[in-house]
């Protein structure tokens, strides 16, 4: 028996993720900008009203600090993105920078109906003010020494990232007449929680879960900022971060601050914060509906848009932590699945007369920020689907009672809004309509061939409940407008049932066109969602802590009760903020009439923005570098210095990829000072210089049900030796070039939360390095995979292969690319094939930690077996390397952040060693060395 350590390099960085994409623009895409002393924004051409609305809140915000963290300033490039349908934003360090996809969140409840761009607006600069007002003490210090990422490691090290969101989530709230700080949806999850008696560890809402459904960092820290300036007055947090971010404190700076200032300790504190929500007194009250299957309490489940299907029939799109998304359908004879969803961005669809229709995401292979929302029309009786439309942004479609006609909201690219009516056999466009007053039509549906009902979004932020004529185009109120959310409205029998936030809570609510009321339906705790009206049954989703889960409730119009006009034009929010709804709103005080200059925007402005510098070792090379990246993230760059303790040899070097052409450009070089080794009796000198050219096509698809990736590239290698002393006469200076290609094709289906590897995954990988000049050598390298689901539904079966062959001539010998036995040290054959088998389950999901520093979320086993095959160096002899064992894993979060994973694996040695002829077994251990981005 023999112990090893074996040490892998995991490359998580430290910086706050973000959903950023390398030459994502095609370079027909034409750029403007707003560049002032405070922000520069940098939009497509034509998208100036939203950059100039843009810039005119991020001045406000800048000028009047309304809810201050300090007074530190520093100019800020965002950057407006239109050709995505994903609805996001972000601001990250490395470089320093932030973009917005103007796309809007078509969810009312989850994001509410205040201007799309306003709302990124508020959320996304509060993390610039954070990021500007944290450049003091300790974490300053880090910026100098190492640059942008260094900061980011700081100031990520010492304030908690449910702060960061928290503290946006509340400027937003606080700054407007919205945000999701007065929204039901978003307030929902920890009171779910407390009603089911759910109390978990501080460290489990901090990390999250593999188990058990658990609020987001969002959710926590809009709850604990929102507490620490209502008990603890506006300056609060200023303080607190200040301190925490200079590390006054160097060990839980964070935790000592927030002691200092609350005068109660950090686990004090969150209780409190917990406590004046009420948690303690979170009680079960009774509410309309009964559940319709048992609810699930081993493992989180959701059941979205149930549709009555027929008499004791129930169609539903089911989720879970165990699975993924797929339509189902519950009758007498129970329930029977019907298909897996497309990749989609939401759960929404629609239901009529046997066929589903929904909207599945795809994208376009090569530009990453160009991507689409596409319908598809499924047949539940025979399972076909097709597609019926191509590169389209629709959302939410509905399909008509005859099935002829299909209603979706149609989003452009410079932000405009429309309902289409499609033709439902061939997608053709037969009817557009609009409104100027509206600025986002959300949920339509048929209330009859010629009328629709839908929610509005109006410019002034508003919802209302509205009518469309399909044959004029006319759009007709329902409801009074106001700051409520309104949606996913239901008809039958012309009553339209829909959810609405009246009173602080997402109800039921009914709207009869006969004498315009409107009747409250249910009444009980947390939200209900997706309603459906049958026969004589209403169904819809109920938010729990374990998931959206169906009830129903008769309809019985005698328990309604009327809707008085204020109750629906008022907002009230679950808990109080420190200021009322629009005592401070920034986007009514933001003048319409201050327009900013627009100039043309170059994209080779600030090509190489160094942002970062700092050193790195991976024995035995030591490695200090300037990383670079422009705004636009077109180029990124490397400028180092490089030492080899081995060969005590030093070398500067450049590398680049430029990525705004359909292939990838890259270029690198290298030059190497004093290399030497012995001939003979005497010692050769060199200086080395190692250049290289190539060519890359990334490609990238996702459609249907699985992710597609596609990669073919070629480089050309050249090193140039320049010879000292006396081989300088001798020798001259010699030359070597290599041409190297690679092509790879991979395609897995989505995971579900629980899922180790996909169920379904394949990738197929092959590379051919060869000599072009004076010596002659060549190397050939394959490899395959393929995952399948295990016995049960969280378990994986994987099998690889690969097959390596190399010249036998000698004259140089490229860098061993193949994976050995495991076990096995291997040696550099001619020739070696291997075939593997593994089993991956999960044996438990602890959720457990201690002192904010290590969480273990689940602890997972591998079993294997390897067979590699050798050849000597003639090919007559082989020799077998077999091993077989297995591996026990631990899924890991430090200081409530950076995921790791660490682990032991046994290995079985069935075959001699050729490296040192051990047979045995073999102690690993498997530890992450390094949390650092190469």
């Amino acid at each position: 028996m023999r112990k090893q350590f074996l040490f892998f390099l995991l490359l998580s960085s430290c910086i706050s993720s973000s959903s950023q994409e390398f030459g994502g623009n095609p370079p027909s895409l034409k750029w403007k900008q707003i560049n002032t002393d405070t922000a520069r924004v940098i939009f497509p051409a034509g998208l100036d009203s939203q950059a100039n609305r843009v810039a005119a809140i991020v001045h406000l915000l800048a000028a009047e600090k309304p809810v201050s963290l300090g007074d530190q300033l520093k100019k800020i490039n965002i950057v407006l993105q239109n050709q995505t349908v994903i609805p996001n934003g972000y601001v990250q360090l490395g470089p320093f920078r932030s973009e917005f996809f103007l796309t809007p969140d078509m969810n009312n409840f989850g994001q509410g109906s205040i201007s799309w761009a306003d709302q990124l607006a508020l959320h996304e600069y509060r993390h610039v003010q954070q990021f500007n007002n944290f450049n003091n003490g300790v974490s300053k210090a880090m910026k100098i020494l190492f640059g942008e990422e260094g900061f980011a490691l700081a100031i990520n090290a010492s304030v908690p990232d449910w702060f960061y969101e928290g503290d946006a989530v509340y400027q937003e709230t606080l700054l407007s007449n919205q945000g999701r700080g007065r929204l039901p949806l978003f307030m929902n999850p920890f009171p779910s929680l407390w009603q089911a008696g759910k109390k978990y560890s501080w460290m489990k809402l901090r990390n999250g879960s593999l188990k058990d459904y658990v609020p987001n960092h969002y959710n926590l820290g809009y709850l604990l900022v929102n507490y620490g300036r209502v008990k603890y007055g506006a300056g609060f947090w200023t303080d607190v971060t200040r301190d925490a971010s200079a590390f006054k404190s160097l060990f839980y700076p964070f935790q000592a601050a927030i002691k200092k200032y609350a005068g109660v300790d950090y686990k004090t504190f969150c209780k409190d914060a917990f406590a004046y929500y009420g948690r303690e007194n979170a009680g079960t009250a009774p509410g309309t509906g009964q559940f319709i299957f048992p609810v699930k309490t081993n493992a989180v489940t959701g059941y979205y848009f149930p549709y009555s299907a027929g008499k004791d029939s129930l169609l539903y799109l089911k989720t879970s932590y165990r699975h993924r998304a797929a339509f189902y359908l519950k009758d007498a004879r129970g329930e029977k699945r019907i298909r897996v969803r497309d990749i989609s961005m939401d759960e929404q669809y629609s239901y009529r007369n046997g066929k589903i229709v929904y909207a599945a995401y795809e994208n376009h292979p090569r530009w990453g920020w160009k991507d689409y929302s596409v319908i598809r029309v499924l047949d539940i009786h025979t399972g076909r689907q097709d597609k019926l439309t191509t590169r389209s942004n629709y959302f939410t479609p509905d399909i008509s009672g005859d099935g002829s006609r299909i209603a979706a909201v149609q989003v452009s690219t410079d932000g405009k809004t429309e309902l289409h009516i499609l033709d439902a056999k061939n997608g053709s466009l037969l009817q557009r309509i609009h409104s100027a007053e509206i600025s986002l039509f959300t949920d339509p549906k048929f209330i009859d061939e010629n009328t629709l009902v839908t929610a509005v979004r109006l410019r002034d932020g508003k919802m209302a409940l509205a009518t469309a004529d399909i044959p004029t185009g006319a759009t007709i109120r329902l409801t009074p407008p106001s700051f409520n959310v309104v949606g996913y409205p239901s008809v039958k029998d012309g009553v339209i049932y829909f959810t609405a936030s009246y009173e602080g809570n997402d109800d039921v609510f009914a709207f009869q066109p006969g004498d315009s009321k409107i009747y409250r339906v249910t009444r009980g705790n947390q939200g209900k969602y997706f309603v459906n009206a049958g026969d004589d049954k209403l169904t819809w989703s109920r938010f729990t802590a374990e998931g959206y889960q169906l009830q129903q409730a008769a309809i019985d119009r005698g328990q309604w009760t009327v809707v008085e006009t204020a109750v629906t034009e008022t907002l009230l929010p679950k808990w109080p903020l420190t200021a009322g709804p629009g005592e401070l709103n920034v986007a009514e005080r933001v003048s319409a009439e201050r327009k900013f200059p627009v100039t043309a925007y170059r994209k080779g402005t600030r090509l190489f923005n160094f942002h970062s510098w700092r050193p790195y070792y991976e024995d035995p090379l030591f490695t200090f570098s300037l990383y670079g990246e422009n705004v636009l993230n077109t180029l990124q760059t490397e400028l180092y210095y490089l030492y080899n303790q081995n060969e005590k040899t030093s070398a500067v070097g450049f590398s680049g990829i430029y990525g705004a052409a359909f292939p990838w450009l890259s270029a690198g070089t290298e030059y190497t000072f004093s290399r030497q080794e012995t001939i003979g009796s005497r010692t050769r000198t060199w200086n080395q210089l190692d250049s290289r050219i190539g060519l890359t096509l990334p490609l990238r698809y996702t459609s249907g049900t699985t992710f597609k990736n596609f990669s073919l590239s070629s480089f050309y290698v050249l090193r140039n030796e320049f010879n000292r002393g006396f081989f300088k006469d001798s020798l001259g200076n010699t030359s070597f070039s290599y041409l190297s290609h690679a092509l790879s094709w991979s395609q897995q289906v989505q995971r579900a939360v629980q899922h180790i590897y996909p169920r379904f995954a394949y990738s197929l990988s092959a590379s051919f390095r060869h000599a072009i000049t004076k010596v002659e050598g060549n190397q050939f390298h394959t490899a395959a995979s393929l995952y399948v689901p295990g016995l049960l539904s969280t378990h994986n079966l994987g099998f690889n292969a690969a097959f390596q062959e190399r010249d036998t001539l000698g004259q140089v010998s490229f860098a061993n690319r193949f994976a050995y036995s495991r076990g096995y040290t291997g040696r550099y054959f001619t020739r070696m094939w291997k075939v593997s088998a593994n089993y991956h389950l999960p044996l438990w999901c602890p959720d457990w930690g201690f002192g904010n520093l290590l969480y273990i979320q689940r602890i997972r086993v591998n079993l294997f077996y390897d067979f590699t095959k050798v050849y000597s160096r003639d090919k007559k002899l082989t020799r077998d390397q077999r091993s077989t064992g297995g591996e026990l894993f631990a899924d890991t979060k430090w200081w409530n952040q950076y995921p790791l994973t660490f682990g032991i694996r046994v290995s079985r040695l069935l075959d001699y060693d050729q490296f040192d002829g051990f047979k045995g077994t073999l102690f690993e251990f498997v530890l992450p060395v390094s949390i650092l981005p190469r």
